[in-house]
């Protein structure tokens, strides 16, 4: 598929709905028809093929008619949503974005030149090839956002429209690699998207049960959220036919407690990454944690533990940091992979490990095998410098209500010592009111000092 035969689908979607905002609907006819306005909006002030564009917003109708303008005008899109003003700005200036563009709740408000004008090499290539272009930004967790290069025709390329419309819940942020695929895939299959009023476990299950939705794309962090406040235990959420999870390790505790809850519900564990795009998989069934690639044209291959991916979505490069691809080609992840035959499972990120005494330490591992006990409703396992070992394991542990605290923490301790190596179990514990998440709703797993 290419961006002339999605606008086919999007023209033969009519008036079917394209999205819920606001307990109001918005038609594929009406949101061509913003469109279009929005494409002389933005052609009056200057934006011509190759103009790169960031795009300020979350989901919105004029956000998806924006992002639909840009795409017909081969502009190149940085879009940016849920950040300070400050780091709006530092992520313009990376890129050098030539035009800003605001949508807020109420839809849009302006464009407006930035005075600068991107001159990057990748960016060159882009525009000689004619093509429109994506930039998403790194959630910047290990230091700097860096700047994603994506030949967006690419990531349209591969979009297969479903055999059928669904209802899907818009969860994954706006600039996210995933919220990206999820408007491309509704646009070719003629899905509804629901936009939630926030993105809390009640607004997101009130949704759910009040459009009768049909697949929620969300991560494993989230939905462990919406397990504590109790929102499966509520029947109106057996609607969902599908949850596609991803992003993050899932543990199997919470696989079987979904398994249970919703029963008739499919589980799909998704693989993808900004560098990559989003990548088909397959699982055995809905409680296996192990996924094999399925996706036409993507080879995987693994070295030294470490996943690396060929594919024809993966980026362009980075426009401030230094190439993470192979001499060959291939594309270095920084998952950390168990295989099984033909499958394998996500250990970990490889910026995320903790060298205890020259020992490896993935903070998922020692996750999963904490949530297991029924006291504990969430954890987060991080590294604490130590003049000894280097680091040391400290697990942030969120208890049940009136639980016991010393108690608790010497059940943590003998039953990691069951099932873990002992430099993999935490000497250090704390209980906490609430686990940090950030806006991705990916934990928060900075050393400490």
């Amino acid at each position: 598929m290419d961006s002339a035969l999605l606008f086919k689908h999007l023209y033969n979607n009519g008036d079917r709905i394209a999205c819920w905002y606001q307990q109001k609907s918005y038609s594929y006819k009406w949101l061509l028809s913003r469109c279009d306005e929005l494409i002389w909006t933005f052609s009056t002030v200057g934006v011509v093929a190759g103009t790169m564009v960031s795009l300020i917003a979350d989901y919105h109708p004029d956000s998806l008619a924006s992002l639909l303008a840009l795409i017909r005008l081969k502009a190149i899109v940085q879009p940016m949503t849920r950040l300070s003003e400050e780091a709006i700005a530092r992520n313009s200036e990376i890129c050098s974005s030539e035009f800003q563009l605001w949508i807020d709740e109420d839809g849009f408000k302006n464009i407006g030149s930035t005075g600068m004008k991107s001159e990057h090499a990748l960016i060159d290539n882009l525009r000689l090839s004619g093509q429109a272009g994506l930039i998403i930004m790194s959630s910047g967790t290990s230091g700097q956002s860096k700047a994603i290069v994506h030949n967006l025709e690419q990531l349209i390329s591969v979009v297969k429209p479903s055999l059928q419309p669904r209802t899907v819940l818009s969860f994954l942020l706006f600039d996210h690699i995933g919220g990206i695929n999820t408007i491309l895939s509704a646009f070719a299959s003629g899905n509804c998207l629901v936009v939630p009023e926030l993105r809390t476990p009640e607004s997101i299950s009130e949704a759910i049960s009040r459009y009768q939705v049909d697949v929620l794309i969300t991560s494993p962090s989230f939905l462990n959220l919406m397990i504590l406040k109790n929102c499966f235990e509520n029947r109106s959420l057996q609607v969902l036919k599908q949850i596609n999870y991803g992003s993050e390790v899932m543990p199997a505790s919470i696989l079987s407690y979904l398994a249970e809850k919703l029963p008739t519900t499919r589980m799909i564990q998704a693989y993808g990454l900004s560098e990559a795009g989003v990548i088909k998989t397959r699982s055995d069934d809905n409680q296996s944690t192990f996924i094999r690639i399925v996706d036409d044209g993507v080879q995987v291959r693994v070295r030294e533990n470490k996943l690396e991916v060929l594919s024809k979505t993966s980026m362009l490069g980075y426009m401030n940091a230094p190439s993470p691809f192979t001499s060959d080609g291939w594309l270095i992840t920084g998952d950390v992979v168990e295989v099984r035959d033909n499958s394998f499972r996500i250990v970990g990120r490889d910026t995320e490990v903790i060298n205890v005494g020259g020992e490896k330490v993935y903070p998922g591992e020692v996750e999963n095998i904490i949530l297991q006990l029924t006291r504990v409703e969430d954890v987060v396992v991080s590294a604490e410098k130590n003049a000894i070992l280097g680091n040391i394991v400290v697990a942030r542990i969120k208890a049940s209500v009136d639980t016991d605290f010393i108690q608790l923490r010497r059940e943590v301790i003998l039953w990691c010592k069951k099932h873990l190596p002992l430099f993999k179990v935490p000497q250090k514990i704390t209980f906490v009111n609430e686990v940090d998440y950030g806006l991705r709703f990916k934990k928060k797993r900075q050393p400490i000092a």
